[in-house]
């Protein structure tokens, strides 16, 4: 497997973000548009009163916790020396980093309780009474728990990048079949839930995106920091 070339990587999410950046500056309303197709006059986000998609979204949401307990757990016995399924104390601790400083730190912590973006749903365009606001712009329209960036989104891509980190050890661990339904859950569930978010109303296609970019940055660093050859 050829390794990562943390140069070029960061060249490419820059101009991937710049990219981003330059897009929702110059068409804003994307978001509108897009939120829009989930939305029906007189009925709101319809799919966030469905019990199945909620169902499936507390399951995602509840998978990235037990992730990010399991790598504290695997943290805790590399470091005395008893591996926990094979998972060594650089791979536990990029996936307990990455949580850390992703959803919970950055996310949850600054951007959603100070950038002041309100959520689909809370808009006038869709019968709220919050103003619309483009995301690269912090507002005051929300006053906590807001939309920028999507807190679950990055969860989620953080969720992507453990199953990406642990592939190595369910493939010694795993029979291929098993493998096989282990690297579609690590790509479908992710996927899912980034989805959802934006079909439910609870946040802008430009929430998830920037949770997606936010979240590889930060990853690009630590596995430069901690996974560096592999």
């Amino acid at each position: 497997m050829p390794r990562l070339d943390h140069g070029k990587a960061a060249i490419a999410l820059a101009l991937l973000t710049i990219a981003a950046l330059g897009v929702f500056a110059v068409f804003p309303r994307i978001d509108l548009t897009v939120s829009g197709w989930f939305h029906r006059a007189g009925e709101g986000f319809w799919l966030a009163r469905n019990p199945w998609i909620e169902a499936v979204r507390n399951g995602i949401w509840d998978l990235s916790i037990a992730v990010f307990a399991f790598s504290i757990l695997a943290l805790g016995f590399a470091v005395a020396r008893r591996p926990l399924l094979g998972v060594d104390a650089r791979e536990a601790g990029f996936i307990f980093l990455l949580y850390l400083l992703g959803p919970i730190l950055l996310v949850n912590g600054v951007l959603k309780t100070y950038w002041g973006r309100a959520r689909p749903v809370d808009v006038a365009e869709f019968g709220g009474a919050a103003t619309f606001t483009p995301p690269w712009l912090p507002a005051d329209q929300c006053v906590a728990n807001c939309s920028f960036v999507s807190g679950e989104g990055s969860a989620a891509t953080a969720l992507l990048l453990a199953f990406v980190v642990l592939a190595p050890d369910a493939w010694r661990l795993f029979p291929r079949r098993a493998f096989a339904l282990y690297a579609l859950a690590g790509l479908v569930l992710p996927a899912t839930g980034l989805a959802l978010r934006i079909m439910t109303g609870r946040h802008f296609l430009s929430d998830t995106i920037f949770a997606v970019l936010l979240v590889l940055a930060l990853a690009l660093g630590l596995h430069r920091l901690l996974l560096k050859g592999r």
